[in-house]
């Protein structure tokens, strides 16, 4: 999969819809996340409370931001689908899995690991595209075109896609238990029709309307 054409701030934005929906303040937390980008949400994290360590994992290494990457406490590089994690067993309060999921050839062999790299009452905070989403049906439907992109539902980076119920299940089949799930759309902070409509219909119609899940999961 071609990642080298990606722009710059594709990689380099800390998720605090993702912190704020799913990651506790505790100074002594060790945070992971799986798909890390420059390190900025990490960065972010370990600045402002959340952990005393941060550990990222990416899949290619940048020689334009070695600065960026020194500012956690550690960094690998590669596939996680491939990378050897048992030296992290048990070790991790909170993984992160931003927008990551849907890039992998076998989520579930990434779930698997992240099980085994979780403290007993450790967490993994998920957020991923929901592929029922309003514009996908106008899209393929109504004019007739499954074209890539470069970001969004469509990213030309994901080779799965799921709705809300598969998400779910995704986690739910592999050793996890679901303990809270939102739309992004109810975290929207400018002016939205979509989430209007959302609000008066009392949510009814949110995974039509959500581009994407937040979800939080413990072990079982």
């Amino acid at each position: 999969m071609d990642y080298n054409n990606k722009e710059v701030d594709y990689y380099s934005h800390v998720r605090l819809d993702l912190i704020g929906f799913g990651v506790e303040k505790s100074k002594n937390q060790k945070i992971l996340e799986i798909g890390a980008g420059f390190g900025d949400t990490l960065y972010y994290l370990k600045e402002n409370g959340y952990a005393n360590q941060v550990i990222g994992i990416e899949l290619y290494k940048d020689s334009a931001v070695l600065d960026k990457y020194s500012r956690v406490d550690e960094m690998l590089f590669g596939n996680v689908e491939e990378l050897q994690t048992d030296h992290f067993s048990n070790n991790f309060d909170v993984i992160l899995l931003p927008d990551v999921l849907e890039h992998l050839n076998n989520p579930n062999k990434v779930l698997l690991k992240s099980h085994k790299m979780l403290t007993e009452k450790g967490r993994i905070v998920v957020s991923m595209p929901n592929v029922r989403h309003y514009s996908v049906f106008s899209k393929i439907f109504l004019k007739g075109n499954f074209q890539y992109e470069a970001s969004g539902i469509f990213d030309y980076t994901h080779v799965r896609f799921y709705c809300k119920k598969n998400i779910l299940e995704l986690l739910e089949n592999n050793g996890f238990k679901v303990i809270k799930s939102k739309g992004s759309i109810n975290s929207y902070k400018g002016k939205s029709i979509a989430k209007i409509i959302n609000t008066i219909t009392f949510g009814i119609l949110e995974q039509f309307l959500t581009p994407q899940y937040f979800v939080v999961a413990i072990k079982k």
